[in-house]
């Protein structure tokens, strides 16, 4: 039985037992900040399980998940994987146990017409309950029933005794048994056994206590059902493979991957690729580019695994981008419409690892050629972390230079790392479950009233009830009735403020946010005090209301118009949109050229100007995707949706706020653009007012800095460009869509050439200043260079300067060193206040044990610096040009021991 049929009849059995089948929500968690990736089915379902936006009851979905606890094991083993899929069935205070493993078992045995006598289950040894539905109810032969402690049948793991906290519950677990040839043959082999004859298949998960802070397990009112299978798993034992790395929508890849590396590698390498290969591209499809920094840096981690496993020295796994999302079009479409975008960032990201892996290789050189003898765990760390070189190389090219490593301290490093990485995509209840703040709070009624007349009903102050909000103090608080005119924070943008008021006090409000049907305000006293139950004013914003709307409609204009000028491949991947500005994430590979930024930015202006009205209408999901209604990337929608429509330019499904014509939103400025992470970039502008001021602003700095360079030049500005930011700095000019087109395209590029031809300028008569100075000073270099001073047989030439800053100071170690022969060189300068110091040590005394950077690494104590280098050169800045004839002291102290 292939992959998808065994999805879709998982999806089907149970919709048929009235289970609402919802779709795999992303790998990345858009509402869960605890969560790296989604981990498990239950992730999406996490308010259900805590009773809140309970519109079913029951649900089943094939969840994609990433997870990276078991990242060593990935191709080691039969099973292991860091993508995977998911399939679960879930129950929310409906059904619990019985029904729960009479359909698994049902499931299996004739879904799957699975033998019944190949399956074997485990309970929790306590859950007499579980074990009497297996063997009473199932049939299931007790043999076959095994009995487990918490470590392996209790969520989560060892939870009774070390928490944490929170909702927990026992565990059954169905395993399929390949047949004693296969195990260990020892006597009591069982599901227990790692042997490999059994594997489990699918986890049960009886949600049924509360635990208590006092280790107690108190029993829930509404129990639930969180199950798990996963799906390689069930379709190795469907396809009789021993391996998931057989099955269908695997083997395929793995076999391409074996050609395309000529078959030189071993077979768990080959499924490594495979496994990272289809997390990173799934990662990717879901927005989460290769970067530096959490989800994007385990996809970073994963490709370069990959890479380094194939041994092969130019990128190739973009290739097979097409592979992995054509085994997986199926059941997701949407990573296949997006292939030639995943494709294009791998073969980035392999191009980069391959240029780092070429400059890791100087680092280690130089790592050995400064600390000879060893390289310390945090260097190696650093190396394979941070550049992706394997430690065998590290160790091979350690050993030839003599030098040990300090494998422990990297061991340790690394296992951190791990530990961090495994937390942050593990599920534990902990996280899952945080305590919900405002489940004492009511649900008044809304009112379209503004002002409105409220009462203040339920207070939150540092993560506690309270009583009342002093002078000074800030909390979260719900009013009765709750105001239908308040937008609360989604989607990107943020939530509405404005004022509650009562006599002699007054709280601003800085934002609002939902939850559970609860509109919740953000409050800061700014006078008085406030109490439950005082009768206040809600008053809202209308200013600031507005200004968010003219960025919100903006950000559907500049959709439209970077699709428009760039190719329909633009997909926003995330916003933010307050009153000040906003921002707008789009995928897209390559820096966008002047040219282009001003081509979007002129038809967005173009829009803008033609005062089109704005329509906002209620539309089933269908309708609206059937006429290209574009959707924000990762929203969930209903049946449903709000389409926001600009004729000629946009149409969006959207809940946020906009203006009613786009003429209100006066002009648009682009202020930004910039990348995010592999084939992401980002865009900030400004709408309005917030506009004008920063063109008025950006023309006064321009203005200001011209006056400063050309001063003493007789380089100047074409006076009407000079005059017409004059106008637009002082308010003369008004700022329409032809003003910012000219700013953009006439006049800020005016003066950015003249700011080059002055710098230029300002430069050669540097040089020039500065070759005058040495000039003056080389009698006086020729001096220090004849009369060297001997510490124990060394010939030490040193001198301090005034007025002499680094880039001269250079060139006088340079100079003397030319004229010295062997010898130790040591000159100082200082210049505004400022210190510095650079040694030389000729490669003879080097040898000797003489270093430079020893010299300047103490020296610098004494001008209150710090400094570094190699060993034949290195320098020193300091904030104590006083301390340069003690620094100099310092170095012959030096220079004496190591002689000696």
């Amino acid at each position: 039985m292939r992959t998808n049929e065994i999805r879709e009849k998982f999806l089907e059995f149970f919709r048929e037992r009235e289970h609402t089948v919802v779709p795999s929500d992303l790998l990345l968690p858009r509402n869960d900040p605890t969560l790296l990736f989604t981990g498990a089915g239950m992730n999406q379902f996490k308010n259900q399980f805590m009773g809140k936006n309970i519109t079913y009851t029951r649900a089943a979905s094939c969840q994609k998940c990433l997870r990276t606890g078991d990242l060593e094991n990935v191709g080691k083993t039969p099973r292991h994987h860091t993508f995977f899929e998911m399939l679960g069935n879930f129950s929310f205070g409906d059904y619990f146990k019985k029904e729960a493993i009479r359909w698994g078992w049902e499931f299996m045995t004739k879904t799957l017409n699975i033998p019944g006598e190949r399956l074997w289950v485990s309970v929790y040894e306590k859950d007499d309950e579980a074990y009497g539905i297996w063997l009473k109810d199932v049939k299931v032969s007790k043999e076959r029933i095994v009995k487990l402690g918490t470590h392996d049948n209790f969520w989560p793991q060892d939870a009774p005794t070390q928490g944490p906290n929170g909702p927990c519950g026992p565990c059954s677990e169905i395993f399929y048994d390949w047949g004693e040839e296969t195990g260990c043959g020892e006597e009591g082999c069982g599901p227990a056994c790692d042997c490999g004859r059994f594997v489990e298949v699918w986890n049960l998960v009886f949600t049924e206590f509360d635990r208590q802070p006092d280790g107690s397990l108190k029993s829930l009112p509404s129990k639930n059902i969180d199950t798990g299978m996963g799906l390689e798993r069930i379709a190795s034992v469907m396809q009789g493979v021993r391996t998931n790395f057989e099955i269908d929508s695997l083997k395929p890849l793995v076999d391409q991957i074996r050609k395309e590396t000529g078959g030189k590698i071993p077979a768990g390498d080959c499924n490594l690729i495979a496994d990272h290969l289809r997390a990173a591209v799934f990662a990717i499809g879901d927005a989460i580019s290769p970067s530096n920094e959490k989800s994007g840096y385990v996809v970073r981690k994963l490709i370069r695994r990959a890479y380094l496993k194939s041994g092969k020295a130019r990128p190739f796994l973009y290739n097979l981008v097409p592979k992995v999302t054509g085994l997986m079009e199926d059941a997701y479409p949407e990573t296949e419409e997006k292939r030639e975008h995943i494709s294009a960032i791998v073969e980035q990201e392999e191009k980069k690892f391959s240029d780092t892996l070429n400059a890791a290789m100087p680092i280690l050189d130089e790592i050995l050629a400064v600390k000879p003898g060893v390289v310390s765990g945090e260097d190696v760390f650093r190396l394979v972390d941070t550049y992706g070189m394997p430690l065998e190389v590290i160790e091979q090219v350690s050993a030839a230079a003599g030098a040990d490593v300090d494998e422990e301290k990297f061991r340790q490093l690394m296992d951190y790392r791990k530990e961090q990485s495994r937390r942050g995509s593990a599920m534990a209840s902990d996280f899952i479950f945080q305590p919900d703040l405002f489940a004492g709070a009511p649900k008044p009624p809304f009112s379209e009233d503004m002002p409105l007349e409220a009462s203040v009903e339920f207070i939150i102050k540092d993560d506690t009830a309270a009583d009342e909000i002093g002078e000074g103090e800030r909390a979260e608080i719900v009013v009765s009735p709750q105001s239908a005119r308040f937008y609360a924070e989604a989607g990107g943008q943020t939530g509405d403020s404005g004022y509650i008021l009562k006599k002699g006090a007054k709280l601003k409000i800085v934002n609002t946010f939902e939850s559970d049907g609860r509109k919740v305000f953000c409050v800061y006293a700014e006078e008085g005090a406030f109490k439950k139950k005082d009768k206040v004013t809600v008053e809202l914003d209308a200013n600031i209301k507005a200004d968010t709307a003219k960025n919100h409609t903006a950000t559907h204009l500049l959709q439209a118009a970077l699709r428009s000028v760039l190719g329909d491949h633009i997909k926003q991947s995330g916003s933010y949109v307050d009153d000040k500005r906003f921002r707008f994430d789009f995928t897209h590979m390559k820096k966008m050229s002047e040219e282009e930024l001003l081509k979007v930015q002129d038809m967005v202006n173009s829009w803008v100007e033609g005062g089109i009205d704005v329509c906002k209408e209620l539309r089933s999901l269908r309708d609206a995707k059937k006429e290209g209604a574009l959707s924000f990337f990762g929203e969930k929608y209903g049946d449903t949706v709000r389409v926001v429509s600009i004729p000629g330019a946009s149409k969006e499904l959207c809940g946020g706020t906009h203006v009613d014509n786009t003429g209100e939103i006066g002009v648009v400025k682009v202020v930004a653009e910039s990348s995010i992470a592999s084939g992401l970039r980002r865009i900030e502008a400004v709408t309005g007012a917030n506009a004008e001021k920063w063109i008025r602003e950006t023309a006064t700095e321009l203005l200001d800095r011209y006056a400063a360079l050309s001063a003493a030049s007789n380089i100047k500005m074409d006076p009407a460009i000079e005059r017409d930011a004059g106008d637009i700095a002082s308010g003369k000019a008004r700022i329409g869509a032809g003003a910012v087109h000219d700013f953009d395209k006439r006049i800020r590029p005016a003066f950015l050439r003249i700011f080059e031809e002055l710098e230029k300028e300002a430069k050669k008569l540097q040089k020039e200043k500065q070759a005058e100075s040495f000039d003056a000073m080389k009698n006086r270099l020729d001096g220090i260079a004849k009369a060297p001073e001997e510490i124990s047989g060394v010939k030490f030439i040193s001198g301090v300067f005034k007025g002499l800053g680094m880039p001269l100071l250079k060139k006088a170690v340079s100079y003397v060193e030319k004229k010295a022969g062997e010898a130790v060189i040591l000159l100082g300068g200082s210049e505004e206040g400022k210190a510095y110091l650079i040694c030389a040590v000729t490669p003879d005394l080097e040898k000797k044990g003489i270093s430079a950077q020893d010299i300047v690494k103490n020296a610098a104590g004494k001008i209150s610096g710090s400094g570094g280098g190699k060993l034949t050169f290195a320098q020193a800045g300091g904030s104590d040009p006083s301390g340069l004839a003690a620094a100099i002291e310092e170095a012959k102290r030096i220079i004496k021991g190591r002689a000696g």
